[in-house]
């Protein structure tokens, strides 16, 4: 049982550490349906990835690569919306 308290609070601390509603993991807009199917495993290995790393200076390290990665994209994309 404690297992399962522990993961069910892994979203918890993901949106703690990111500073962002709960919510807002799973809150993507208007996916497509590809998309829709994609993102609950695409969730579930970025939370399984984030609960095997124990030290917490690492995992606020990952959750860091992570976010400059996806700003990094999100810049790639609106560039290229402006051509």
């Amino acid at each position: 049982m404690e297992h399962k308290t522990f993961t069910a609070r892994i979203p918890q601390r993901i949106a703690a550490e990111l500073g962002v509603p709960v919510a807002s993991l799973y809150d993507q807009g208007e996916p497509s349906s590809r998309d829709s199917e994609a993102m609950p495993k695409a969730v579930a290995a970025l939370l399984s990835a984030y609960a095997a790393v124990r030290n917490p200076q690492e995992r606020q390290r990952s959750v860091a690569v992570v976010i400059a990665e996806a700003e990094r994209l999100r810049n790639l994309l609106d560039a290229s919306d402006k051509e």
